[in-house]
């Protein structure tokens, strides 16, 4: 029984991933939501980046936010708890999405879940 708890436990370890939790955030974010409330929901930016150079036309998006986020509390327990055997299989990459947004702070799109560049 302890052997097979200690195996469970290892096999378990590799689970952890910031990916879940980026998906859950992703899912509050949807089009014509302002920028207040994007920042209520989802926090304070990684990156704010303009995107210079489009001119009058309303439907092109003028900023972007970048928001990503990485396990390091997983990387912890894993490393803790399994004596390091766990990260074999762990999942370390950060995940993120970006949203964009239009003349009027409105959302104008959001990117899909990705390993950020």
């Amino acid at each position: 029984m302890r052997r097979a708890s200690a195996f469970l436990l290892l096999g378990l370890a590799g689970c952890f991933s910031a990916r879940g939790g980026v998906e859950r955030y992703h899912a509050k974010v949807h089009v014509d939501m302002d920028q207040r409330a994007v920042r209520k929901a989802l926090g304070k930016p990684r990156e704010i980046v303009p995107i210079p150079g489009q001119g009058a036309l309303s439907e092109l998006p003028v900023e972007q936010w970048r928001y990503w986020w990485g396990y390091k509390t997983g990387l912890m327990l894993t490393a803790f708890f399994t004596l390091g055997v766990g990260m074999i299989w762990m999942d370390t990459r950060d995940y993120g999405f970006d949203v964009s947004f239009d003349r009027d702070g409105k959302v104008r799109g959001v990117s899909e879940v990705a390993v950020p560049r």
